[in-house]
């Protein structure tokens, strides 16, 4: 009998390690192949000691660059839509940010003020004609404001698309709150679950990348899948209180052309507060458009092809506009 009890003991103890043990190898080998299968689509540029990935497209020379700057945790690879609309009239560039996608990681904190300074370095060094426009989707949003208002000379105006807001973890109803900090949260705990394999073998990620196809959706999960890229997501999220202070202090962006862009799929209940906050953001230019988009979620009004002919559309807006104003 006891025998069968240290036998029993032995199975409640070997069993998981070894779940996890073949869990890790099946990440690895996966990962590896990922590597192979997806390469980046741009190049990697030393910005400040750190590679950046860097994608542009369409000419350079024509008109002011426009930059897409992706969400906390999202990628590059998520603007392909988007990209593919504008570089027929415009040069743009996207690119990862530090420790996300297929950029390096220097293991130092950040927030959206680092991410900014670090934009105008990527800028300055790689041929971008400004002031330029930027697009920023939900955290990108953020980066965005505080660039403005950090170097106004360097920026002919900005596409919000259902951006952050620097107060919505207070000013949400009391359920949204607790679910942005476990959101905020979570990046740190994908991370520690991607040496495992199990967000892989269970596509948990997909959400994140709600409305990609194809190709730019198989390339942004592989990279959701790796610890590299959640540990840098991770980075991001502890340093979102840094950020949102940081925002709280853009008073004004004068009469910079703005356009704000407002997804319309979000929960009922969420909806009063998240039009608020979304006016507040248009009310920081004396210069701008609001409008929202039915039937998109958070996600897919910056990544699902069927809603980048808005994104598209704001953004030629902006662009017309800074040209009648620079």
């Amino acid at each position: 009998m006891k025998r069968i009890a240290l036998y029993a003991a032995g199975l409640i103890v070997g069993l998981p390690l070894t779940l996890l043990a073949l869990g890790s190898i099946y990440q690895m080998a996966a990962a590896a192949m990922d590597r192979s299968a997806y390469p980046m689509a741009g190049e990697l540029v030393s910005v400040d000691g750190v590679d950046l990935h860097l994608h542009c497209s369409g000419e350079a020379n024509a008109g002011p660059t426009v930059v897409l700057l992706t969400g906390m945790g999202s990628l590059s690879s998520a603007w392909q839509p988007v990209m593919d609309g504008l570089a027929t009239t415009h040069h743009v560039c996207t690119y990862d940010r530090e420790g996300t996608g297929w950029s390096s990681d220097s293991g130092q904190p950040r927030d959206a003020l680092i991410a900014a300074s670090r934009l105008r370095d990527l800028a300055a060094n790689n041929g971008f004609r400004g002031p330029y426009i930027l697009v920023g989707h939900s955290y990108g949003g953020v980066v965005a404001r505080i660039f403005a208002d950090t170097y106004p000379q360097l920026t002919g105006g900005i596409v919000l698309v259902d951006s952050a807001h620097q107060d919505m973890g207070q000013r949400f109803p009391e359920e949204a709150q607790i679910a942005f900090a476990d959101l905020l949260a979570s990046f740190a705990l994908v991370e520690k679950l991607n040496y495992t394999g199990i967000p892989r073998a269970f596509s948990l990620m997909a959400p994140a990348v709600d409305g990609l196809e194809g190709e730019n959706l198989a390339a942004s999960m592989s990279k959701l899948n790796t610890v590299e890229h959640m540990r840098g997501s991770a980075a991001e999220a502890e340093g979102w209180e840094r950020s949102a202070s940081r925002a709280r202090q853009v008073a004004t962006l004068g009469d910079m052309p703005l356009f704000v862009l407002v997804a319309s799929g979000w929960p009922k209940f969420m909806v009063p507060s998240w039009l608020e906050m979304q006016g507040e953001l248009a009310a920081l230019s004396s210069n701008s458009r609001f409008d929202v988009v039915e039937g998109a979620n958070h996600s897919q009004i910056a990544m699902d092809k069927r809603y980048a002919p808005r994104v598209v559309a704001a953004v030629r807006h902006v662009a017309d506009q800074a040209a009648g104003t620079n």
